[in-house]
């Protein structure tokens, strides 16, 4: 009885060690010495919420090295400073690759470059050298024969079914389940180009998805599968879109699973309770339907979900649409200022409204905004905290430095990598956000101190909170002086 014990738990110890295999990523890149270089994963494709599974430093000679872990072949989306790549990787695969500081094909920008990721000695039955192969074979494809003569006549359809018929001939021995599904929908993308002969929605549902197992994991899938589906609320009939306005009214998921389930192409269950969640977020910011309605709903699919999977999808979408959203709490943070003798973080800003700038001081676009903030500095300074916070740079010019020195309100340096960057979602400068006197988000994203497209700018905020707030101290005071008479006291 012992021996067995030992045997159950020595296959159980091996069932584990092969569902996670440690893929090792080495290489270099430029400029970037000292940096951080991060690996991700994507958790889901509808919420997009990533995952941290590695993380190196760019050593003296550029070089990083770095061992993930990795359950199945996924895409690995690479972090290092402003830039970002991505690969595909495969559990127990080592691959040596060389990170460019841009892309050579795009305009630099100093804010962050999706940037094209090379291989160094790439073995031909790696996934990464059969994409990329077959995703220049498109690319020839789609030069040669996409253009307005040939998408009026019938010649594209041929020679599209053409192109199909070549593929699947080509990779007909393949065995790889990601590699195959990747080139399914690669195709099926190709089907919703705009040419005579075209397959109609239905056709395209039978041809690609109606029997076909959801492939999580698969970015060409569930890029496919979200676009097929997009804005199915308002797609599916009158009738059925009525029944879905009165499940959301009725805050009730079981009523929009039967409502979605009368649409011929969500009979299967699995993918109608994937849509719904779909659904519900891209109506989440509308103003037909109540946003607490819609939360609740997901967060009853995320307890009681059909399948596990989508309760975790659903309660990521939560994240998603609630995080950074007015009304919601504000990330922490943690400042320090310049002569490191204090802390500031968010519960330093309790009782006060805060205007938070986020610049680079290396885009002429900076100076621009500083100096219409001053005006209004001076204007509303008493009621509103504003606070800069500047991306450190090291090749800031004498007359820089002192420029932004003089700066009459808080300011704070920061690193690229900072975490006050990453929690609010940081992506271009100059960016702004407003908060109340409670620490919650007022205004994501703020107005500037530039005019829109309306010829508004944040002044026409700031006048109305100031407003807002000497109107509640007078009826306080007004209160309280009432009071000395009540003769009820």
């Amino acid at each position: 009885m012992k021996n067995l014990i030992y045997l159950f738990l020595f296959t159980l110890c091996v069932g584990f060690s092969y569902g996670q295999s440690s893929t090792h990523i080495q290489g270099n890149t430029t400029g970037f010495v000292g940096k951080k270089i991060e690996f991700y994963i994507i958790k889901d494709y509808f919420s997009l919420k990533d995952s941290l599974v590695g993380e190196a430093i760019i050593q003296k000679d550029s070089s990083f090295q770095v061992d993930i872990s990795l359950a199945r072949t996924e895409k690995v989306i690479i972090k290092c400073f402003k830039n970002t790549g991505f690969i595909y990787a495969s559990p127990g695969s080592s691959y040596t690759i060389s990170l460019p500081d841009k892309d050579p094909y795009n305009a630099f920008r100093p804010q962050g470059n999706k940037i094209e990721i090379a291989f160094i000695n790439l073995p031909k039955i790696d996934i990464n050298f059969k994409l990329l192969e077959f995703d220049n074979w498109v690319h020839d494809f789609l030069g040669v024969y996409l253009n307005r003569k040939t998408t009026s006549t019938l010649e594209f359809s041929q020679q599209l079914d053409t192109f199909k018929l070549n593929v699947e001939k080509y990779y007909k021995s393949d065995t790889s389940f990601f590699f195959k599904t990747y080139l399914r929908y690669t195709m099926a993308s190709l089907d919703d180009i705009n040419y005579v002969g075209m397959k109609t929605r239905i056709e395209k549902f039978v041809l690609y998805l109606k029997d076909f197992p959801v492939s999580y994991e698969n970015d060409k899938y569930m890029d496919y599968m979200r676009l097929y589906y997009k804005n199915i609320f308002a797609m599916v009939s009158t009738e059925v879109n009525q029944k879905i306005y009165k499940s959301i009214l009725s805050s009730s998921p079981s009523q929009l699973m039967r409502a979605l389930g009368t649409d011929a192409t969500l009979r299967n269950p699995r993918v109608r309770e994937l849509i719904a969640i779909q659904g519900l977020s891209e109506v989440y910011n509308g103003k037909d339907y109540p946003k607490s309605n819609i939360i609740t709903m997901l967060d009853s699919i995320g307890r009681f979900g059909l399948y596990k999977v989508h309760r975790g999808i659903a309660q990521r979408m939560i994240e998603r649409l609630t995080e950074l959203s007015p009304g919601m709490k504000a990330p922490n943070f943690a400042l320090i200022t310049k002569n490191q003798l204090d802390t500031i973080t968010l519960e330093s800003y309790t009782g006060s409204y805060v205007y938070l700038q986020f610049m680079d001081p290396m885009l002429q676009e900076t100076k621009k905004h500083l100096e219409l903030l001053v005006p209004l500095y001076e204007k509303y300074g008493k009621t509103f905290r504003f606070v800069t916070i500047i991306e450190e740079n090291t090749k800031l010019t004498k007359e820089q430095q002192t420029y932004y020195t003089s700066i009459p309100w808080e300011k704070y340096y920061v690193t690229a990598d900072h975490p006050i960057l990453q929690r609010y979602h940081i992506k271009s400068y100059p960016s702004y956000v407003m908060l109340d006197d409670g620490g919650v988000l007022h205004s994501y994203p703020a107005a500037s101190p530039v005019p829109d497209g309306e010829y508004d700018t944040v002044e026409k905020v700031l006048y109305a909170i100031k407003r807002k707030i000497e109107v509640e101290k007078l009826n306080k005071e007004k209160s309280g002086f009432d009071d000395i008479y009540d003769d009820t006291k």
